[in-house]
């Protein structure tokens, strides 16, 4: 019988160029992801803000997350806002984005020679452009009375003389509107490049036995690229959820209080968190990683559900 010490060492000195390579990796995960993380979740349980000293940061259990969660007060009710918006913004900016995404994949797909190479490229291009420019532009766009855009809803009929970005229901639309814009390209891309890996025999064999276009979309297309599907929905939702840089260039006006309009009508949980990190207030730090924490929570939950559902399915 062989020494399993013995082994372990023959497998250390086989593999260990292998362990070697992908310590550096492990190593930047520990000190960026795993060990912010874990201080942040600590935080959260103390009364630390940017202004405390070492000596005056105590343990606090749960009252950081009782302030946030309770309704009562202002950096709670905005909180609480900021979820609801999230609520309202996701459903739209998800199934809309990808719908269309979708569709132009599957449009794009069936094109042959350079055309499909000059639509990738001119779909794509959404995406490489910074957010804030994305967000000046659009806001430009939308501006009452001299909009382009705009001015030809109003002509409709619809939002005629409201500032889309101060107001109720068309403030969450502007920012679907300029996600969809700003992320169809990368949702386009990964959907047309899995469409492009789909067998081609699938299709000639389908077109044989009478297919129409619609019967093979659905019998055959959509159901091979179901893991790429659900990659794409899992990482919109992940992304959605921590929207942060579009609706805080429209609403910022160099007041981290007025952040989020109005009524807070674009403020969302990111955007919270950062107020409460600098506005000075007491616990301030603390409040946030709680904020963030229930954010983290929520982030977790929805994709555990989505791997279950998934799971089921297959």
């Amino acid at each position: 019988m062989s020494d399993p010490k013995l082994k372990s060492c023959q497998r250390l000195m086989r593999y260990g160029a292998n362990y070697a390579g992908l310590l550096p990796f492990f190593l930047l995960l520990l000190v960026f992801i795993f060990a912010p993380l874990v201080y942040g979740i600590a935080m959260s349980f103390t009364n630390w803000s940017m202004s405390s000293t070492k000596t005056g940061v105590s343990f606090v259990g749960l009252k950081n997350y009782s302030f946030i969660l309770n309704g009562e007060s202002t950096t709670s009710i905005r909180f609480l806002k900021s979820l609801s918006n999230l609520l309202l913004y996701i459903p739209f900016t998800i199934v809309i984005g990808l719908t269309i995404a979708m569709t132009l994949a599957l449009i794009v797909s069936n094109i042959r020679g350079k055309m499909y190479g000059l639509f990738r490229s001119i779909y794509f291009v959404p995406t490489v452009l910074p957010l804030y420019l994305c967000a000046s532009v659009w806001n430009w766009l939308m501006a009452a009375d001299t909009g382009l855009i705009a001015n030809v809803l109003g002509k409709l009929g619809i939002g005629q003389g409201v500032v889309w970005v101060n107001t109720p229901g068309y403030a969450i639309a502007l920012v679907v509107l300029i996600d969809i814009w700003n992320s169809i390209g990368f949702n386009f891309i990964i959907f047309s490049t899995g469409i492009q890996d789909v067998p081609t025999e699938l299709y000639e064999a389908a077109e044989i036995d009478g297919a129409s276009v619609v019967q093979r979309m659905l019998h055959i297309t959509l159901p091979m690229i179901e893991p790429i599907i659900f990659f794409v929905i899992t990482y919109s939702f992940i992304s959605a959820l921590q929207i942060y840089d579009i609706p805080y260039m429209l609403s910022y006006r160099g007041n981290l209080d007025n952040m989020g309009g109005p009524n807070q009508v674009t403020l969302f949980p990111v955007m919270e968190m950062v107020r409460n990190v600098y506005n000075g207030a007491k616990s301030g730090l603390a409040r946030a990683s709680a904020e963030g924490v229930v954010l983290m929570l929520i982030i977790m939950a929805i994709t555990a559900v989505q791997f279950m559902l998934r799971k089921k399915k297959v």
